[in-house]
């Protein structure tokens, strides 16, 4: 009996199949394999709810190392696709759908559906809700008018009455 080369496999050479994130089995449409630049591989839904918490929405910075890649000028899923892991798929998954991006609302959207995919009347399979982005007005300059140096004092003051009041606090019952 002749094994033919494409027949034998050892485990270690398959990549691996699911997201280390999210353990969700890659596919070609949200759970897409993303290559970071560091050579690490994720699902886009994961790395689209990173990119969304994150203040810096013109790179996402690697779950496993914390090494940063740039983000794509025509958006995230311009990522390059990890092309191993997606010739592990089943044949009809190897198909990658266009998706659209859209950080300040928190959507995945799948982008010019094919005639094979049945029509749904709820359309959620068609979107992906990815949660709020992170408020960045925080991290900005104060209002003009308003300065910086007096914020500051400000924010020393209320730490030290807050931590000092709990610290009589404690102290009464001790």
């Amino acid at each position: 009996m002749e094994v033919s080369e494409a027949q034998v496999f050892c485990n270690d050479d398959l990549p691996e199949l699911e997201c280390a994130v999210c353990f969700s089995q890659f596919n070609n449409v949200f759970n897409t394999p993303k290559v970071l630049q560091c050579g690490h591989t994720f699902c886009l839904e994961c790395l689209a709810r990173i990119n969304i918490k994150s203040s810096q929405p013109d790179s996402l910075q690697c779950p496993l190392c914390r090494a940063y890649t740039p983000v794509p000028t025509l958006g995230l899923p311009k990522l390059a696709t990890d092309i191993v892991v997606l010739s592990c798929l089943p044949e009809a998954m190897q198909r990658v759908y266009s998706i659209h991006f859209n950080r300040n609302r928190g959507k995945l959207q799948l982008k010019g559906i094919p005639s094979s995919v049945p029509p749904s009347p709820n359309r959620q399979h068609r979107s992906l809700d990815l949660g709020e982005q992170v408020n960045t007005e925080l991290e900005q300059d104060p209002p003009s008018g308003v300065c910086p140096r007096f914020i500051l004092i400000m924010k020393i003051a209320l730490f030290i009455i807050v931590t000092g009041c709990y610290v009589k606090h404690v102290m009464l019952y001790i």
